[in-house]
Formats: C-alpha cells, sequence, structure tokens
C-alpha cells in the first residue's frame, strides 16, 4: 500500500494498543471496590455534531489544514505515483504496488478517503469494481469479499476474506449512507443493503448500493 495508507494504518494500530494498555492497567486489583457505573455524557461530537480539529487547536491555519489533505489527496489518487486506477468510464481499483495486486483493505480504505472528502464518483468506482471482481455471489463465502487479486491477470490470488477489509467497506458504506442521503431502495429494482453480507449478518438497514444516492449531492 501507498506509505499514507501504511502511516495511518500504523498509527491506528499504535494507538489501539496504547488505549489497551492503559485499560489494563486501570482495572481494579483484587479486592477493590469497583466504581458505580457513569452515565454516557450527552456532550459527546456524537451528539453535539461538533468535531474538534486537533491541527487547528496546534495553531495550524484551516488553509495550511486544506492545502495538506489536498495535496495528500493528489499524490495518492491522482499524481504520478498514484495507487488509484480508474477502469473504463464506471470503476476503478486502489494497487498495492509493492505486491502488485489489489487488496480489500485498500480498496476499503480507499472507500473511506472518498467519502470522508466528498468524492462519490471515486467512492462509487470502488465500490462497483470490489463487487464485481472480489465478491463471492454463492456458495459458503457469499456476501464476503476475495482479498487480494492480480490485476494484470485478474486472477484472485486467494478467496478467503480479511477482516479489516470487510469492517472497513460496512464502515465507508455507512458513512456514505449518511453522507449522501442514500434512500432505501426499491426492493423490486435493486437489493438492499445488507444483500452483500453473510447470512445472520444482514442487520444494516439502509441501501449499500450508492446507485440510489442522488446524484446532486456531490
Amino acid at each position: 500500500m501507498n506509505n499514507l495508507f501504511a502511516r495511518l494504518l500504523g498509527t491506528k494500530c499504535t494507538l489501539l494498543a496504547v488505549v489497551g494498555l492503559l485499560t489494563v492497567g486501570a482495572s481494579p486489583s483484587f479486592g477493590q471496590r469497583l466504581s458505580p457505573r457513569k452515565k454516557p455524557t450527552s456532550t459527546a461530537a456524537f451528539y453535539t455534531n461538533k468535531y474538534p480539529n486537533l491541527l487547528r487547536e496546534a495553531g495550524y491555519s484551516q488553509a495550511d489544514i486544506d492545502k495538506k489533505v489536498a495535496q495528500a489527496y493528489h499524490d495518492v489518487f491522482e499524481g504520478p505515483n498514484k495507487v488509484y486506477f480508474a477502469v473504463g468510464d464506471s470503476m476503478a481499483y486502489v494497487s498495492d504496488v509493492k505486491n502488485e495486486d489489489a487488496r480489500t483493505e485498500g480498496l476499503s480504505y480507499g472507500m473511506m478517503v472518498a467519502v470522508q472528502l466528498n468524492k462519490k464518483e471515486v467512492f462509487d468506482r470502488l465500490w462497483r469494481w470490489s463487487k464485481k471482481y472480489l465478491q463471492h455471489q454463492s456458495g459458503p463465502l457469499e456476501g464476503y469479499f476475495a482479498w487480494s487479486i492480480n490485476t494484470a491477470t485478474m486472477k484472485r490470488n486467494s478467496e478467503g476474506p480479511a477482516s479489516d477489509g470487510e469492517l472497513y467497506f460496512v464502515t465507508s458504506l455507512l458513512f456514505a449512507s449518511n453522507r449522501w442521503a442514500m434512500r432505501r431502495a426499491s426492493t423490486t429494482t435493486r437489493k438492499p443493503a445488507a444483500s452483500w453480507m453473510p447470512p445472520g449478518k444482514k442487520t444494516v438497514p439502509a441501501t449499500c448500493t450508492t446507485s440510489s444516492i442522488p446524484s446532486t449531492s456531490r
């Protein structure tokens, strides 16, 4: 994967490890009385819709932040060293350049970047490609995605799924549903969101096929 994605993934894993260690360290010793469980705060960003910008708090101007983000996006999706490649007029994939394949983690991370930056066409292209070439349509793995494919031969390197790619697909689709006001699809014209998910896990209420998102939302 591109160094940007590698750095982001490494940072995420490091933070999770630190949180895990802090949690273990904070656990009560034997015989210690547990504190009363506190009620969830209603001042969190989820409830207030006010999300902190740590770069702004660190003293960077919004113009500098926007410029940095735009440059990072350009490098990964548009520049000479890009890892995003359009296919035809409606699909695209993210390449693992080092291993010369495309992987569900890269595709789903690309979708996450696209929805965060309001790049609906990029999001749709990646989702269409992923469903067409990697999603199992039948059998014991129905609904799951093969985690790796050779983009030169279009032969899958493995039929099995990778949990990080699957989870990022789900998360990015949920974010897209909220960002682009995704509407419930007609049961006669489009499959519901959960149609691609494995049996017993069809819990997503909205539709995950972005053809139902109004095109004017870009």
